[in-house]
């Protein structure tokens, strides 16, 4: 699917303690058929990023991306994706959940036996 805007892709990269830059990065794929491709529209730096950018945690030896908790649109799924469809608005926090466990179901999704923690 092309995309519909022009622009080039960007992120905000951390390289080390201090170091952070909005680079050009390459355009994401599908690569699990549960993944979706979302445009970001807002974006925020997560605290489990800034142990990396004070220096307080060693940063990783590759350039990471920062700001996995973000708003955007859905610009295309994979082929085992029901919740969503392109076009939708969705909100992704650091972490998913299945919704169906006991401790989601008790309103501890964090807390969700099948968790998938990302970003």
């Amino acid at each position: 699917m092309p995309r519909r805007y022009a622009e080039r892709m960007r992120a905000t990269l951390l390289y080390g303690p201090g170091d952070v830059r909005w680079e050009e990065v390459p355009d994401p794929v599908i690569a699990d058929p549960r993944n979706a491709i979302v445009r970001v529209v807002a974006a925020c730096v997560c605290g489990s990023d800034l142990w990396h950018y004070r220096g307080v945690t060693p940063a990783p030896s590759e350039p990471k991306r920062i700001g996995h908790e973000f708003v955007g649109i859905v610009e295309e799924v994979g082929a085992d994706v029901s919740r969503v469809k392109p076009g939708d608005f969705v909100i992704a926090p650091f972490y998913d959940c299945d919704m169906t466990c006991d401790n989601c179901r008790y309103g501890f999704s964090t807390s969700c036996r099948e968790l998938c923690w990302w970003g």
